[in-house]
């Protein structure tokens, strides 16, 4: 039997909202889960509605698919960032202690 294509639509979405929840909260191991089972449910409903999927309907999960990896994108520059400042606030006090032991 095969399940409404409306339904599995909408569990796709749903993925893609537990993701980006999953993402916020920094749960890297559900996100990861989650992920694999969008991928494994997405080639799912493809394989079995490829042709018979409205454009709208996958045009509406590719945007927020696209919405999920902006904010991806936006969280890992901002971890970047975090990062590059960290390090330079080590290379500062390295500096600042090595001065102070040649004085």
């Amino acid at each position: 039997m095969q399940q409404d294509p409306t339904l599995q639509l909408q569990a796709l979405h749903d993925d893609l909202d537990l993701l980006k929840n999953a993402i916020e909260t920094e749960d890297h191991d559900t996100a990861e889960q989650i992920v694999a089972s969008h991928d494994q449910r997405l080639r799912h409903y493809i394989h079995t509605h490829g042709v018979g999927a409205t454009a709208d309907a996958l045009q509406a999960l590719l945007a927020q698919q696209q919405a999920v990896t902006v904010r991806m994108r936006e969280l890992r520059d901002q971890a970047a960032a975090q990062l590059r400042s960290e390090r330079q606030s080590n290379r500062a006090a390295s500096a600042y202690v090595q001065a102070g032991t040649l004085a």
